[in-house]
């Protein structure tokens, strides 16, 4: 499903906006405790100077460049609720049971089936209604945070980097999308070919205990995952060995 290898190009404004907002300080919303909490109408605001600086409502003016209905921001906040289970690992049916509830509680967001809305507000009791809700956010997923939201992000990480001249940060929530986690762990199984959902499996408890030790400081995977009973993690444990030797111990 992944999409965030391809690009979209900045035009000179986007550009210069990006650059003055971020020598002014300006940076992704912070993660807090341990389980990386977030105060969600930061993220809401964040994401709505995103739209000013990168002119979402002339570039980006069905998705993202959307204004809600009453609420301005209520499009942006519909992305919102949906990065955040994605970043935070869930699978899908996770996601969109989060979406179906987000429009349960907020049903004057309307029911959309790609840029044309076809009621304005979402009756809960209405399966048709909750099939489009379904269908808009696997789209959602697809189409606008794997690619739209993704690739502003890397722009932004990219001038975040070059403007504090940094090859590297912490809390980049370009990467967090990228891996759809804020976990270093799955981010490190990932970054070593694992895909995500394997990433999710091996990290969880009574897994990870399993399948990942630390020799001389340097996370490494057990052999015995070759074994571990699924075969899609076992499948991408195989190749993964074969392609880096070093990363497997006993």
């Amino acid at each position: 499903m992944r999409r965030t290898s391809e690009d979209i190009t900045l035009s000179y404004d986007q550009a210069e906006n990006l650059h003055d907002a971020i020598v002014k300080g300006m940076a992704y919303p912070e993660l807090t405790g341990e389980n990386d909490e977030i105060d969600f109408e930061k993220l809401v605001d964040f994401m709505w100077e995103l739209r000013r600086l990168f002119k979402w409502d002339i570039y980006e003016k069905k998705t993202i460049g959307k204004r809600g209905n009453g609420d301005e921001k209520s499009v942006i906040r519909w992305y919102c609720t949906i990065l955040l289970r994605w970043i935070r690992g869930n699978g899908l049916n996770t996601i969109v049971r989060s979406a179906v509830r987000y429009k349960e509680n907020n049903p004057w967001t309307g029911v959309w089936s790609g840029d044309y809305m076809v009621e304005e507000t979402y009756n809960p009791n209405s399966k048709y209604h909750k099939n489009l809700v379904i269908a808009e956010s696997l789209s959602v997923i697809e189409n606008v945070l794997l690619f739209s939201i993704s690739n502003y992000f890397r722009k932004f990480s990219m001038e975040y980097k070059a403007v504090h001249q940094v090859e590297n940060f912490d809390n980049d929530w370009y990467e967090y999308v990228e891996y759809g986690t804020t976990n270093p762990i799955t981010i490190f199984l990932q970054q070593n070919g694992f895909s995500r959902e394997a990433s999710i499996y091996i990290q969880t408890p009574s897994n990870y205990s399993k399948y990942v030790t630390d020799v001389d400081g340097e996370k490494k995977i057990k052999r015995s995952i070759l074994e571990c009973g699924n075969i899609g993690v076992e499948t991408e444990a195989q190749d993964i060995q074969f392609n880096i030797p070093e990363l497997f111990v006993e």
